[in-house]
């Protein structure tokens, strides 16, 4: 599902309009810039995606009818709609994954505190050292910019080799339905309200 329609499920749910919601769609789907496949949704589609929405935007959203609404709960609903309904964990996500992973990841330790917990937070919310695999590579740098600003992204590619994530992410396996399979009756009503 691309991220207009996620903001046409947020209208519906959230009332305003379409476009309060869109940035924060785009936001989560950024992934799609760099591995356009079902599998981009390893990267932000779970509830470490949710709290880098929050770094990013704010703990709240007021959108045009004046409702103050939680940017956890619209970034909730982008994966319940994508995932079977499900809003995934890190650990959901990286369970499957090819042991020949773990080669690539040389975890790094930047001098700088807010650096430094930015890149290991993947692995301090799951334990998985698969999880780095977000922060230690080009779209690591990407959210770098993203959350923490240029400098801090800049700052990041000094420790990194070239370390692409298309090329990571073909050791992840998607192995549960949840995993590829989008939410077909919001689809439909999607389709269903424009046919009117």
């Amino acid at each position: 599902m691309n991220y207009w329609k996620h903001s046409l499920l947020s209208k519906k749910k959230f009332n305003g309009n379409a476009k309060d919601y869109l940035h924060i769609h785009k936001f989560i789907d950024t992934s799609k810039l760099f591995y356009f496949h079902n599998k981009h949704r390893i990267l932000l589609h779970h509830t470490y995606g949710i709290d880098l929405c929050i770094q990013k935007f704010g703990e709240t959203l007021t959108n045009t009818e004046n409702r103050t609404i939680l940017i956890r709960d619209i970034a909730a609903e982008h994966c319940k709609e994508d995932l079977m309904g499900m809003v995934p964990t890190l650990n959901h996500w990286y369970k499957y994954v090819d042991d020949a992973l773990l080669n690539f990841i040389k975890p790094i330790n930047p001098a700088d505190n807010k650096l430094k917990e930015f890149v290991l937070r993947p692995f301090l919310m799951s334990g998985l050292k698969s999880t780095l695999i977000i922060t230690h590579s080009n779209f690591g740098i990407f959210l770098a910019k993203e959350i923490l600003g240029v400098d801090y992204a800049f700052e990041l590619s000094n420790y990194l080799p070239q370390t692409n994530i298309n090329e990571l992410l073909e050791y992840v396996k998607l192995k549960e339905r949840w995993q590829y399979t989008p939410d077909l009756k919001q689809l439909k009503d999607i389709e269903d309200e424009f046919n009117k």
